[in-house]
């Protein structure tokens, strides 16, 4: 039989337990909502010309071959 003391340490560690597993099932299914209601389930701002540390050092985007001072090609590709 377990005691006063451990049943309470198992009850709190249970309620944080499902605290943690509330928020990350809330915010699962913010994210699955948000591809549903986009047009096509696209997420946007994949280009590195829009990240601030990839204009800095330069970097060419890696998904459309775009430099920092570029648009994104794949975005005109697209229309």
């Amino acid at each position: 039989m377990l005691s006063l003391i451990e049943y309470l340490c198992v009850m709190q560690f249970l309620v944080v337990l499902g605290l943690i597993l509330t928020l990350l099932t809330i915010a699962l299914i913010g994210m699955a909502v948000r591809l549903f209601l986009v047009k096509n389930g696209e997420v946007r701002g994949g280009c590195a010309g829009k990240n601030p540390m990839m204009q800095e050092e330069g970097v060419a985007c890696t998904m459309c071959g775009a430099m920092p001072t570029e648009e994104c090609k794949s975005e005109e590709a697209a229309t």
